[in-house]
């Protein structure tokens, strides 16, 4: 046992205890070898305490003054044109988009207009046919007053179209050859189918024989 604890002390005399001694307090060193970390709360303290709490700012000269302002009025005008660029940019587009959806839908109110307008005609041209035909039978059977009641019906559908014109004239003469009726409308409208379908005149002068008596 003592043997150990000379061992332990340097062989018992004061000049191991002493160098035990040493060895222990160069243990406790190492393990604070690892500093707090410097944060800036910690840096700020330690400078004030080197300058014993009195910071020294160096005053910027008018000179100076005047770049950095220089310097951040340009940095602000690049801003600024970087967003009014991209602002032009967004414009742009929606504008873009607008322009096409505006004629698109212009496009499809013409298609909507030109379909609702032939549909229209489609209707016309029926109502048109049909009067034509209700008055043909009528002028085959030799009934001029009724054939011409049909015809009148289809010229306020369609009042420049030769044929029903042709055709009301047509039975006007007969009515007036027979019946000595309406020969004064047939004549005023056989003189406007003269002057309207010039390239008729042939079929449109075998009429006027038939009103040799109001010429």
């Amino acid at each position: 046992m003592s043997a150990t604890i000379k061992k332990m002390f340097g062989g018992g005399s004061a000049q191991g205890m002493k160098k035990s001694l040493s060895n222990n307090k160069k243990l406790l060193r190492s393990k604070r070898l690892f500093q707090k970390e410097q944060t800036f709360l910690n840096i700020k303290k330690e400078y004030l305490k080197a300058t014993k709490g009195k910071v020294d700012l160096k005053k910027a000269s008018k000179e100076e003054l005047q770049q950095i302002r220089k310097k951040i009025i340009k940095e602000r005008r690049k801003e600024n044109r970087v967003l009014i660029g991209i602002a032009i940019v967004i414009a742009s587009v929606m504008i873009y988009f607008t322009i096409n959806v505006i004629q698109q839908n212009n496009k499809d109110s013409k298609n909507l207009l030109e379909n609702a307008q032939v549909l229209q005609f489609k209707k016309l041209e029926r109502q048109f046919l049909l009067q034509i035909d209700k008055g043909d039978e009528w002028f085959e059977k030799g009934k001029w007053h009724n054939s011409i009641f049909y015809y009148k019906k289809a010229k306020e559908i369609f009042p420049k179209n030769y044929e029903i014109n042709y055709r009301l004239v047509r039975s006007y003469s007969f009515e007036c050859e027979s019946e000595f009726k309406n020969c004064h409308d047939a004549k005023n409208l056989l003189d406007k189918l003269f002057l309207m379908f010039p390239d008729k005149e042939k079929e449109l002068l075998e009429i006027k024989g038939k009103l040799e008596y109001e010429y």
